[in-house]
């Protein structure tokens, strides 16, 4: 699987967190018996109807993402809609292979690898601006 970099800071403490939140929990939920419902230790069959890893990332993600839009709201964030529409494209996505019963273990590699790409992505086309703007308002404390 493709590893998240920490080069993708975005310099303001309380967002890099919810990235590295992310990481983590990327870096655990695939293995064997993790956040998986077929059993112990990931034994026995998948009957496809959800995956709960997926399920599990998407309830992190809607946490980080309900800060981040308060910090928006809160700094009258101008390009907040755009980031808002990245977030939910995520959700959107994820959503969807939910729907086409993706199974993160069968598929543990294009799950992860779509979420690690999305997330170096939005770190620097989203993440960076908002943290820039929500510092320059006091909204944020930079990272010292």
């Amino acid at each position: 699987m493709a590893p998240l970099t920490q080069g993708h800071e975005t310099g303001v403490p309380v967002i890099d967190a919810g990235n590295e939140g992310l990481r983590f929990l990327l870096g655990r939920v695939f293995q064997p018996g993790v956040e998986c419902r077929r059993g112990a230790a990931g034994r026995g069959d998948c009957d496809f109807s959800r995956c709960s890893r997926i399920q599990a990332i998407m309830r992190y993600v809607e946490r980080n993402f309900a800060q981040q839009e308060q910090v928006m709201a809160e700094s009258a964030y101008p390009d907040a809609r755009r980031h808002l529409d990245d977030h939910a494209g995520l959700l959107d996505h994820l959503g969807v292979m939910l729907h086409a019963q993706v199974c993160a273990d069968k598929d543990a590699a294009k799950v992860h690898d779509f979420i690690a790409h999305w997330v170096v992505e939005h770190a620097q086309r989203c993440d960076r601006p908002l943290g820039r703007w929500a510092v320059t308002r006091r909204v944020l404390e930079p990272k010292c």
